[in-house]
């Protein structure tokens, strides 16, 4: 069968064919949180966690499926995931998630889609909502519970999963086609579709957002009327303000041998440049920020709302889904892009993409943007552009598997970048296999990182993402790595004023966060035979206000009177910084620098933007956000 559109297609189509992400996103986790990619195991706290659920109490389960509401708990990525089961007559008739802590925008999302499937399958075996694996496993696992607590067998609800089918050949003739629903494909869509154009979105995930729910929600926003409002001329002078002062800044970590501009720096100047109006319009349309106050102080970017962590990135993605929705685009969920459509002339006229479904896709269009992400989850590709980083793993977006870079290339695009040196962050190791993302502990959690014997082996805060990449590959440092704390530590991972942020909270509960009664007890349980001595010469440094070895500045003393508090972690790799030539319009180019026609790019498919002016990749939010905004304006000019 096949379909054209018009404009209210278009919005029937998005309620129709995004309706169950967009009832998930209603009821409803970089630097990125980590991604929804392994599954949980359950803990001891789950029997105490329903028992707080239900009153208080426990009760023994019945001998049979018994009418009645039940709970059921799991761990989730992040915390304790609760769900209601309803049975009615000795069958299920409802289930509902009572509490998610997972991303928001991700598990948020996903949490009640696995929900709604289970309850329309009767079957624990659905499938997953692709892009929150652990998620979607946690919501299986406390249903599980929840069955068992009623009485009832699990083996009853265990029917195989459903079996994908039924999908139609479709078409549509638009004005702009977007392979990827992540950040710059939601800015950019949301623009030109306020400008009258027709979108429509292809997004392989059955969520939207890639990376953007999993970033730390800091906004580049110098010169924008939202920090001019607060400032009110006090802060003239700072680089966070000031988008000169900032061009400066990011001029002193240019690495001569990739400055191929000779310190011109057009790619962020383009993106700094812009990123006053992003910050207006986002503010314009509704799009929330978290007060400037105290960041500002700090010399600190603002965030979106609620703050650091907190979801703001999440939230946000919500947003930009549902106003897509209203302005009568279309975002297709769980489906694809195969390949891309060009003319005897070379130029990109559309696409093709096939659905889970078994739905097949032709799309003409005056303009097809890639915005499809990176490829730290592609190993075959980390391999061949990144060979010294193919040992290891990468906590990235599942999606980010280069899809867009090799249509790209098919198309005549050519590649940058590649092989250069990678950052890592922070995260959790823990018996279930998964890693959660804690890049942002240095800054909430005062202490120090030390490797397998117990040795600090760099400076965090001057070099935090560079430093933490050479110290995992540094063979040195043992493979394990350990984040040392003290009590007030301890609260402030819990409610970290400074950055209005909890989303650490839950280290402690899921036993990530671990107390030793002293630091010899730590030190024996861990194999850190260097670890008092470690201890003893940062603590002389802090008292006598000097810098340590490494040149760290400001040292927190650490208080071991009542022990220490550990955090088993290793470093992660999670993004790859080559990829699409374009320009600072968001053509894509080839090999000769001309623009392939009818074919734009941004994000992370087409690398750092920081790495092609000859700096170290830095803002990856920012630069997929600017030049999502910049390419549309290129494409509302040119089509």
């Amino acid at each position: 069968m096949t379909k054209s559109m018009d404009r209210r297609d278009f919005l029937r189509g998005s309620l129709a064919i995004g309706g169950v992400a967009a009832i998930g996103t209603l009821a409803g986790c970089a630097s990125p949180k980590a991604p929804e990619a392994d599954a949980p195991k359950a803990d001891d706290q789950t029997a105490a966690v329903a028992a707080e659920a239900q009153g208080g109490t426990t009760r023994p389960a019945p001998d049979t499926f018994t009418d009645g509401k039940w709970i059921g708990t799991a761990m989730g990525h992040d915390d304790e995931l609760i769900v209601e089961l309803t049975v009615a007559g000795g069958d299920m008739a409802g289930l509902r998630v009572l509490r998610c802590d997972d991303t928001i925008g991700i598990g948020s999302t996903a949490a009640p889609m696995m929900a709604a499937r289970i309850l329309e399958a009767k079957d624990l075996d659905v499938d997953t909502v692709s892009g929150a694996t652990t998620t979607s496993m946690a919501v299986r696992m406390a249903t599980s519970d929840a069955i068992s607590n009623a009485g009832g067998a699990e083996k009853d609800f265990r029917r195989g999963g459903t079996v994908a089918g039924g999908g139609q050949a479709q078409t549509a003739d638009v004005d702009v086609v977007f392979m990827g629903a992540g950040t710059a494909g939601l800015i950019a869509a949301t623009r030109l579709l306020e400008d009258g154009k027709s979108v429509i979105l292809f997004e392989k995930q059955d969520i939207a957002g890639g990376s953007m729910p999993m970033t730390y929600s800091g906004v580049a926003a110098a010169e924008s009327q939202l920090q001019t409002n607060y400032a009110l001329g006090r802060h003239d002078e700072n680089p966070m303000f000031n988008k000169e002062g900032m061009i400066g800044v990011m001029r002193r970590y240019l690495i001569a041998e990739n400055d191929r501009f000779d310190g011109a720096m057009p790619y962020e100047t383009a993106m700094y440049d812009n990123s006053g109006k992003l910050v207006d319009w986002l503010h314009g349309i509704g799009v929330g920020f978290y007060s400037l106050g105290v960041n500002a102080a700090y010399g600190v970017t603002p965030y979106l709302a609620p703050g650091c962590y907190m979801g703001g990135c999440g939230y946000a993605k919500d947003f930009l889904v549902d106003r897509i929705g209203a302005l009568g685009g279309q975002i297709v969920y769980a489906t694809k892009v195969t390949d891309l459509v060009q003319d005897a002339d070379g130029r990109v006229t559309g696409l093709t993409a096939e659905g889970k479904d078994g739905s097949t896709w032709t799309v003409s269009a005056k303009a097809v943007c890639l915005t499809s992400g990176g490829f730290a989850a592609n190993q075959d590709m980390i391999a061949e552009h990144y060979p010294e980083y193919a040992a290891y793993k990468f906590n990235c977006a599942p999606g980010s598997t280069g899809d867009g870079i090799l249509l790209g290339q098919k198309a005549g695009g050519a590649i940058e970048c590649m092989g250069r040196e990678l950052g890592a962050f922070l995260s959790t190791t823990n018996q279930a296999g998964s890693n959660f993302e804690i890049a942002f502990l240095y800054q909430t959690t005062p202490g120090i990182i030390v490797n397998a014997s117990g040795k600090q082996f760099g400076n965090m805060m001057s070099d935090n993402h560079g430093m933490l990449g050479r110290g995992l590959r540094d063979e040195a440092n043992g493979g394990k790595f350990f984040y040392i704390t003290d009590e007030s530590g301890r609260i402030t991972t819990n409610k970290n004023e400074l950055y209005a942020m909890d989303t650490y909270k839950c280290l402690e509960h899921r036993g990530d966060m671990v107390h030793y009664d002293s630091v010899e007890a730590a030190a024996e349980a861990l194999g850190l035979t260097d670890l008092a001595a470690t201890i003893e010469t940062h603590n002389a440094h802090a008292l006598a206000g000097e810098e340590d070895e490494f040149g760290r500045k400001r040292l927190p003393y650490i208080d071991t009177y009542n022990g220490i508090w550990v955090v088993s972690c290793i470093p992660t790799f999670y993004l790859t910084t080559g990829g699409l030539v374009i320009d600072t319009a968001g053509h894509v180019q080839d090999a000769s620098g001309q623009n392939i026609p009818g074919l734009y790019a941004a994000g992370d498919v087409c690398g750092s933007i920081e790495e092609k002016d000859g700096r170290p990749y830095a803002m990856g939010f920012d630069a997929a956000m600017n030049y999502g905004y910049l390419m549309a304006e290129t494409v509302k000019a040119e089509i």
